[in-house]
């Protein structure tokens, strides 16, 4: 074996191993907020927030933390059905449980003054 093709192998495996590393870090969507000390501040995630009214069919919403719990609210337009009001829910509900791993979960989506979706994920 040439020297050139143990160095070119080498290095390959290197950059296929901190590919692999780069991409496994970054798991979470976005980096975690942190909660105020007193329980009763609220802490928006300006980043989550910013996605989610970007959702097609979202009126509002936001996602915040308070008293050790990651919440998102979903203000849905009337045009959208139950099912994906609830599959929107779902989808942020795993996101920020990726995110605030250490944290309860709670996300609502609301649609004309109703609650459409409430998704709990525990610690």
């Amino acid at each position: 074996m040439n020297i050139k093709n143990v160095i070119t192998r080498i290095s390959t495996a290197l950059l296929l191993i901190i590919l692999t590393v780069s991409l496994s870090a970054c798991d979470a969507k976005h980096e975690a907020v942190k909660p105020d000390k007193d329980p009763k501040k609220i802490v928006v995630d300006k980043n989550y927030t910013k996605d989610l009214k970007k959702e097609n069919g979202v009126q509002n919403g936001q996602v915040y933390v308070q008293n050790g719990i990651a919440i998102g609210t979903i203000l849905l337009k009337d045009s959208v059905s139950d099912a994906d009001a609830k599959a929107l829910a779902e989808k942020y509900a795993n996101e920020l449980k990726k995110t605030y791993k250490d944290m309860k979960v709670n996300v609502q989506a609301v649609k004309a003054g109703k609650n459409t979706a409430n998704i709990i994920l525990e610690k």
